[in-house]
């Protein structure tokens, strides 16, 4: 919601000055740039799309195991508990309850790690990223860049978008 706004003020600021005269007109370049493409496509974005899923993957393995382990012991529970006594029985039903409550924390655990992690990552880049057409923008003499994925920017001309120039500069700067 507050960026919608802020996006929508910036965009009643420059109707303003549009809409002053032919004066500021001239003044004023204008441009956009789509930051979750250029998060998407660019080396450090790729490289931490890639870690996040290899960490996944070896989570989801450790996860796998254990509910096997799980498994193994239920079906134990299922198959002996009519010949075990009433101690046994419900010290493995005591067991199988406090080990399926711990698989259950750590899958949560572990779900709210890698998103913990990806959001971290990824707030790195699209601030370097943000410098970068910072940068651009000063360079080429651009007056407002606005951000073409967060739903502001309805449509404007391909020769204002400068992505592929901040992805460009972003690569080369080597940040991550």
């Amino acid at each position: 919601m507050m960026k919608m706004t802020r996006v929508i003020a910036a965009a009643i600021f420059v109707s303003v000055f549009l809409l002053s005269g032919q004066a500021f007109s001239a003044e004023i370049k204008i441009g956009y740039a789509n930051l979750q493409k250029a998060l998407n496509q660019c080396d450090a974005g790729v490289k931490a799309k890639e870690d996040i899923k290899a960490e996944a993957e070896k989570l989801e393995e450790e996860l796998n195991k254990e509910q096997e382990s799980l498994k193994k012991l239920k079906d134990d529970l299922d198959k002996k508990a009519s010949v075990w006594n009433k101690e046994t029985r419900e010290a493995k039903e005591k067991e199988f309850k406090a080990r399926t409550g711990e698989f259950q924390k750590k899958f949560m655990d572990y779900g709210e790690r890698l998103n913990k992690k990806k959001q971290e990552t990824e707030a790195k880049i699209i601030e370097g990223l943000r410098d970068v057409v910072e940068e651009i923008a000063k360079k080429k003499g651009v007056t407002f860049v606005f951000e073409k994925s967060v739903g502001g920017l309805l449509y404007a001309p391909s020769e204002y978008d400068l992505t592929d120039e901040v992805i460009k500069a972003f690569n080369s700067k080597g940040k991550k």
